[in-house]
């Protein structure tokens, strides 16, 4: 990628030794880029970046400084292509694999790692990222440019062969991922989430295009049939295309689909060949899922009879169905579901199976208003209780935004409490249990922060189920690597 730039004299004498939008991060030797974000205009930390050493600036609007200034048209772009420029270019070194989509792309991200061999594969995903324990990931699906490039050269050097990246609609739509050389590309689904961001369903769709539309002939677009954005994903993409699923036409497809206890049996059938599959996971989403990393799987070059024998290995994804019990009988189960199909899916699994259903959940502050009352609307329908709490309010009154999941409960006759610290939330649906009744708690999964104005404040709903006497139920757990591993496929 170019990003014509006339060069000028005495440019080829600054040494650079980083790269980034963020002037906190700026030292000494330092290539300093100033994006403009929906907030902040990034020229207003232009004297930050100076002061901290930057050698170097990229803007879009000409500056008199102390230091060359090359102006660009798109500084985002350029903070992309300089920062894959600047760990020369790793991702053209090994097997780069972007998963997209409304829900699933965690789950997905972490099944293709087992699939795949963990041993042998990196992952960036919501879960990683929080994992890390950096500030700069936290609360992050996908990371900005420079850091991603950094982490891929990382894996490059480490001796793996495979990025999973899961690929956020905002990180695509502010080109994070502009420079990454993707081999392949994945789709899980698209519903109702984010479109404070994007303005309307069309615009979200489309940036999560741009996924696919930047891949290569020799690419591979892995999506799922059963959605019914599937083709619309497609438009655009050069790359070859899989199509999985359950009940559309599909090259890779799931049949005969039943539940098995806490999991799921069906027939996989690729090609001419037919393999029987346990998943160790509930819900059709879940099968969707895995016919995913399956996907993935094929085209990175394994074959069918090796990944059946690993996925009724699938691992746990932390914060991902996540089940606890108690000494009563009562089993709570912590989940990431925050949109309104992801609470959907989830309170169907546990409406069959259990007594009673008791639903806590909040809504982001600061985000998407519109899928509030729906939630509510949601719960309201599926669940016996409603309990309704805080889910990083961020600068908003976690009143106001209880208030407008409320509406959606009222509006179909459901049944609900407010309680907005979580902690006491969790702990007043957990007294209201029988045994046999579940509670399920959703939204922030894995989390292990509240942001609560600026501040992140610790709090864990697999903690506090703990501490009221819960034991979170057996894991699956699977080996470390696969038999097979990846071919290379470049």
């Amino acid at each position: 990628m170019l990003l014509d730039i006339p060069p000028r004299a005495g440019w080829d004498r600054v040494l650079i030794t980083s790269v980034s939008e963020d002037s906190r991060r700026i030292e000494p030797g330092g290539l300093f880029i100033a994006v403009s974000g929906t907030s902040q205009d990034g020229m207003d930390f232009l004297p930050d970046a100076l002061e901290r050493g930057a050698v170097a600036v990229v803007c879009e609007r000409p500056q008199e400084l102390r230091v060359p200034c090359a102006v660009v048209s798109d500084a985002r772009r350029a903070l992309a292509v300089l920062a894959a420029g600047f760990y020369d270019e790793p991702t053209q070194e090994i097997h780069t694999i972007g998963v997209t989509g409304t829900n699933g792309k965690t789950t997905v991200c972490h099944w293709v790692s087992h699939l795949l061999g963990s041993n042998d594969v990196a992952l960036v995903t919501t879960v990683t990222n929080a994992e890390s324990g950096l500030r700069e990931l936290t609360g992050l699906t996908t990371p900005s440019s420079p850091i991603v490039q950094r982490i891929a050269r990382e894996v490059v050097e480490s001796g793996k062969r495979s990025l999973v990246i899961e690929a956020s609609s905002i990180g695509l739509e502010q080109l994070r991922l502009d420079a990454v050389a993707f081999d392949v590309a994945a789709f899980t689904n698209l519903t109702h989430d984010h479109l404070d961001l994007h303005g309307n369903l069309e615009r979200y769709l489309d940036a999560k295009a741009r996924l696919f539309r930047r891949l290569g002939p020799e690419g591979w677009a892995v999506v799922n049939a059963d959605d019914s954005r599937a083709g619309d994903i497609l438009k655009g993409t050069r790359g070859r295309v899989l199509r999985v699923g359950t009940h559309e036409p599909a090259d890779l497809a799931a049949t005969g689909v039943e539940p098995k206890g806490d999991g799921v049996r069906f027939r996989l059938a690729y090609a001419d060949e037919v393999a029987e599959i346990c998943l160790p996971v509930a819900g059709l989403h879940n099968v969707q899922n895995a016919l995913l990393a399956v996907g993935i799987a094929l085209v990175s070059g394994m074959t069918l009879a090796a990944i059946a024998g690993l996925l009724p290995s699938l691992p746990a994804v932390p914060g991902r169905q996540t089940r606890f019990r108690d000494d009563r009988g009562v089993t709570a189960i912590v989940d990431f579901a925050h949109n309104p199909e992801a609470l959907r899916r989830m309170l169907e699994i546990v409406r069959t199976p259990y007594g009673r259903v008791a639903a806590v959940f909040g809504c982001p502050g600061g985000s998407d208003r519109a899928k509030r009352p729906q939630m509510g609307e949601i719960s309201g329908r599926l669940a016996d209780l409603t309990v309704l709490t805080s889910d990083n309010p961020k600068q908003e009154a976690p009143q106001t935004i209880a208030g407008e999941i409320a509406a959606g409960v009222r509006r179909v006759g459901g049944h609900f409490e407010v309680h907005l610290d979580r902690a006491s939330a969790v702990r007043w649906a957990v007294e209201w249990a029988n045994p046999g009744d579940v509670v399920l708690v959703a939204g922030k999964g894995h989390e292990r922060v509240q942001i609560v104005g600026d501040a992140l404040v610790p709090y864990s709903d697999a903690e506090v189920l703990a501490g009221l006497g819960f034991t979170a139920g057996r894991q699956p757990r699977g080996p470390n690597d696969s038999k097979e591993r990846l071919k290379d496929t470049r």
